[in-house]
């Protein structure tokens, strides 16, 4: 196998699944986050410039990962694909109040405007640093911190009320 084959597996393996959390985190749409991985990788193998001085291949990857993404939102109409029913037991409250509570979770995060929802996603979910969500975003990383100060911000709001039934139980 040749060395430039070996290391696009390489890529390819190590960051297709977060690429592709990130995308259906993004978009909502399972159909869409496997479209956009595809693409992804299609155009690192189309050649579309990564600059190694310029950051890490993991930033560059969530970079065009989050382009792709972006532009579907702006294109088509956003798909949602309802969450398959967990098939939780009736007898264990506790396990349907957790799968609530991520639930309404969920949707906080995705009821967070564009760009702050993909700050919060790469930061809290895909564990990027602050300096790699920057390169993957083009922005400086002061305004990352920004973002996801009021990210947090609103879902604080959001979840109180939550947080206020949880301390009453």
């Amino acid at each position: 196998m040749p060395e430039s084959e070996s290391a696009f597996l390489a890529l390819y393996y190590g960051h297709r699944t977060a690429l592709f959390r990130f995308a259906w985190r993004l978009t909502g749409s399972t159909a869409a986050a496997e479209d956009i991985t595809q693409e992804c990788f299609l155009s690192l193998l189309q050649g579309r410039g990564f600059d190694a001085d310029r950051g890490s291949p993991r930033a560059y990857l969530f970079g065009i990962t989050r382009h792709l993404a972006l532009k579907r939102l702006r294109v088509v109409d956003r798909e949602v694909d309802e969450p398959e029913d967990a098939g939780s037991s009736a007898g264990q409250l506790d396990e349907v109040l957790s799968a609530e509570r991520s639930e309404i979770v969920a949707r906080a995060v995705s009821a967070l405007p564009p760009l702050q929802r993909e700050a919060l996603i790469l930061f809290e979910y895909e564990d990027l640093s602050l300096e790699e969500i920057a390169q993957a975003t083009g922005i400086e990383t002061g305004a990352v911190k920004a973002r996801l100060h009021r990210a947090r911000e609103t879902m604080r709001r959001q979840l109180a009320p939550l947080m206020e039934t949880r301390r009453c139980s």
